[in-house]
């Protein structure tokens, strides 16, 4: 499509079109624990971002407005009738900044957990800028899952909130490593140089986005103490913005909601989704 190529995995089925786009570093089967039930009600069309997974890589740079504008040319492009927006973390931004820039074209969203300013000029507030830097150096690696996942697991990041180093491998099990390990042989490096530097927010008014959404849009919280990346002052402050705007916490509950608590998470989507119908 246009000037960048995405890869893309669909279902088959003629209800509404569910777009669903994933978190950075992540590809798009990070959601297959949760394809299934979404697939009896919509067509699914799962989306590999930008420099990510099958993707091409981009010259022009990857902050969320580049994400952002991909996918208002794919829905422009190549889908018609009713679209419906499923995103986390990054994906999350994206599909609010798409649903903003394309009104009632779009007929609700889900937003996992997206990072909005922890991932912004707070970057360096958290222990993410350097969990980010640390994974950058296994970014396109020719190495096999098997070395890179072990690396992985034995690089370190540091906490200033706790003062802690801590190591990659005590925060999620071997399965999960190799997972990782697999979307990073396939990640453009480039795609950290803006969240390291703490511009990969520039253009994205944060308040704009949410105040501009016309369709019900849920967005679901993973618990910061847990791993989560929504601050509560955050999240209160985008849904006072818009009415449409559903908040469901998930208190105690790590970043991936999708995959640590995926019957949980699907109880509150499909419930949403089948409301917007």
């Amino acid at each position: 499509m246009g000037r960048i190529s995405l890869n893309i995995a669909e279902t088959e089925s003629n209800e509404p079109t569910l777009v669903m786009l994933h978190g950075v570093t992540r590809r798009w089967q990070t959601f297959l624990p949760i394809v299934a039930p979404l697939s009896l009600r919509h067509r699914l069309m799962l989306v590999d971002f930008r420099g990510h997974g099958l993707s091409d890589r981009a010259a022009d740079g990857y902050l969320v407005t580049n994400y952002v504008d991909d996918i208002c040319e794919l829905i422009d492009s190549h889908i018609s009738g009713s679209v419906v927006l499923y995103g986390h973390s990054l994906g999350a931004m994206t599909v609010a900044g798409v649903a903003a820039k394309l009104g009632t074209r779009i007929s609700a969203i889900v937003m996992e957990d997206p990072p909005l300013h922890t991932m912004g000029l707070m970057i360096s507030t958290t222990g993410l800028l350097s969990y980010f830097t640390a994974v950058a150096n296994f970014a396109g690696s020719q190495h096999p899952v098997a070395t890179i996942a072990a690396a992985l697991g034995d690089s370190t990041f540091h906490d200033p909130v706790t003062g802690q180093q801590l190591r990659i491998g005590d925060t999620r099990d071997e399965a999960q490593l190799r997972f990782a390990a697999s979307c990073l042989q396939k990640l453009d490096p480039a795609v950290f140089h803006s969240i390291t530097a703490a511009n990969w927010l520039e253009g994205y008014d944060i308040d704009n986005v949410f105040k501009d959404l016309l369709c019900p849009s849920l967005l679901l919280q993973a618990d910061i103490s847990a791993g989560g990346m929504l601050t509560d002052e955050d999240a209160r402050h985008v849904a006072s913005l818009n009415r449409n705007v559903v908040r469901v916490p998930f208190a105690g509950v790590a970043h991936g909601i999708h995959w640590t608590k995926s019957s949980r998470l699907l109880n509150t989507v499909i419930p949403f989704l089948e409301s917007a119908r």
